[in-house]
């Protein structure tokens, strides 16, 4: 299944739905309005059979997601870091969040699988790491430099994002990986990195695809279950 933030437009759900069944998360009334529905803040896979789901919601994931191990991650609430226990980004055998902020059951579940975890500063890491099958990008130096020596990242230009009802959003926020193919919700005409972007995916053989004809905006990751 693929999970898209409640208020996502028609148009990209349609163009997913060519890849597998759209389902929608529910918004957490206790989370900022522009983010409280965000799938990478609300529900996350762990592994094959595991996920990890906002517990306010527990009764509408569960019905969705019969066959899968749910963990509960309980007090998913504003203001910050509360809301950003579940936003940590996996990429191969590395596990990248604040650690701090990372929910005690979801951290354990990965230390005991051997993930080499990354410790960054930035606790908004999955809105802010795009995860290709082959390469990651971001806007924040801290991630970048924790990451450079030991994977392929780009590091663009912050900012110009678009994100409902804040300044702006994130690269990882408008990405999501389904299948071995890297989804943007709109076109990158209006970024400065949008060279190096397209430039760096085709160098590391990252089938990548846009979805609409728009900017991209900021819609709480694509995520794959």
């Amino acid at each position: 299944m693929i999970v898209v933030d409640y208020y996502t437009n028609e148009t990209i759900k349609t163009k997913l739905k060519n890849y597998g069944e759209v389902v929608t998360t529910l918004p957490n009334s206790k989370i900022y309005e522009g983010i409280d529905a965000h799938p990478d803040i609300l529900i996350r896979k762990l592994d094959e059979e595991t996920i990890a789901v906002d517990s306010q919601n527990i009764e509408y994931y569960s019905n969705i997601f019969k066959n899968k191990k749910i963990i509960q991650i309980e007090n998913i609430q504003s203001p910050y870091p509360n809301h950003v226990k579940l936003n940590f980004a996996v990429y191969k055998n590395l596990f990248i969040h604040n650690l701090k902020f990372t929910d005690k059951k979801v951290l354990e579940f990965y230390k005991e699988r051997d993930f080499n975890l990354i410790d960054v500063k930035q606790g908004y890491t999955k809105c802010n790491l795009a995860v290709g099958k082959n390469c990651l990008v971001t806007s924040d130096v801290d991630i970048y430099e924790k990451l450079k020596n030991i994977s392929n990242i780009l590091l663009i230009e912050h900012k110009q994002i678009e994100l409902r009802n804040f300044e702006y959003g994130f690269i990882g926020g408008a990405t999501g990986l389904v299948g071995d193919r890297l989804f943007f919700t709109g076109v990158l005409e209006g970024h400065s990195s949008k060279d190096k972007i397209i430039k760096f995916l085709e160098a590391n053989n990252e089938n990548f695809e846009f979805l609409t004809e728009s900017n991209i905006i900021d819609i709480g990751s694509i995520i794959e279950i």
